[in-house]
């Protein structure tokens, strides 16, 4: 008779165990996907268009407002959207890990990791011109830049 009470408490052990060990997978997926993204952003050809981007943005002689040319128009957005596709996988990592450490917590990890990338962007975005219009004020741009955008207010960032 005694025996018959422990099934209960077997199951209940068995499930809680079954949701710490999914949890736990999915946090780890997450912090796949956020060292992937990361990856993505400092390596590669995307890290070949943030050289071709930087290098127009940081010459001194270029002043303030730069007017860019085909070839640096090309690998802004390509940086552009290597940011949109940052900010709808960033979305996708569930929101249970919000609080606690880096160590624990995938998205922020993700956050600290390309925080200081989305705020150079975000003031290349806004000094960018092509042919004397600036790029933020077409419409083209305004929808390319949406991702870059978002993550910006995302990690609490402004807009120069």
């Amino acid at each position: 008779m005694a025996s018959d009470n422990f099934g209960p408490f077997v199951t209940a052990i068995v499930g809680a165990a079954t949701v710490l060990f999914t949890l736990n997978t999915l946090r780890r997926n997450d912090f796949e996907r956020a060292r992937e993204l990361h990856g993505e952003l400092t390596s590669g050809p995307v890290a070949d268009a943030r050289h071709v981007v930087g290098s127009a943005f940081e010459d001194p002689a270029r002043g303030k407002d730069v007017s860019l040319t085909k070839e640096e128009i090309q690998a802004l957005f390509a940086v552009l959207w290597c940011f949109e596709r940052i900010d709808v996988a960033r979305s996708t990592m569930l929101g249970r890990w919000r609080k606690g450490p880096r160590w624990i917590n995938p998205r922020r990890a993700l956050d600290e990791s390309i925080r200081n990338h989305v705020r150079i962007y975000l003031s290349y975005l806004h000094r960018a011109h092509i042919n004397g219009v600036p790029l933020h004020s077409t419409l083209t741009a305004a929808e390319d830049d949406a991702g870059l955008t978002r993550l910006g207010k995302r990690l609490g960032l402004t807009q120069p």
